[in-house]
């Protein structure tokens, strides 16, 4: 079976509940033993739940990562279960959100 294409957004951007995201946030904090921990990119938190145990060295505090994953809204927050955790140490923030918003625009124009 094949999967959905994840969505690059902001955690502002979430929209419903099981929706696969691309999110490029710094890690806050995190606990190798349970697998779990918060992120920050900036427009919100989220709590962040690995389902792959090999990408828990890439989760240490202060670093920017990109989760690909579901998002879940709940009471407590943002929760993403993470499939999937990208090292972006050697990106720059500000150059990777410019790049996506033109791409967003292309897209925009091209009707698609």
């Amino acid at each position: 079976m094949r999967r959905r294409p994840a969505r690059d957004v902001d955690l502002t951007e979430v929209k419903q509940d099981g929706e696969r995201v691309s999110v490029l946030c710094t890690v806050i904090d995190f606990d190798p033993k349970k697998g779990e921990g918060t992120v920050d990119d900036g427009t919100s938190v989220a709590r962040v739940i690995l389902e792959d145990f090999l990408f828990a060295e890439r989760m240490r505090a202060g670093s920017r990562v990109r989760i690909i994953g579901r998002a879940y809204k709940s009471d407590e927050g943002l929760l993403i279960r993470a499939e999937i955790v990208h090292d972006m140490s050697e990106i720059d923030p500000a150059t990777y959100k410019r790049v996506r918003e033109l791409e967003r625009r292309g897209w925009n124009e091209s009707g698609i």
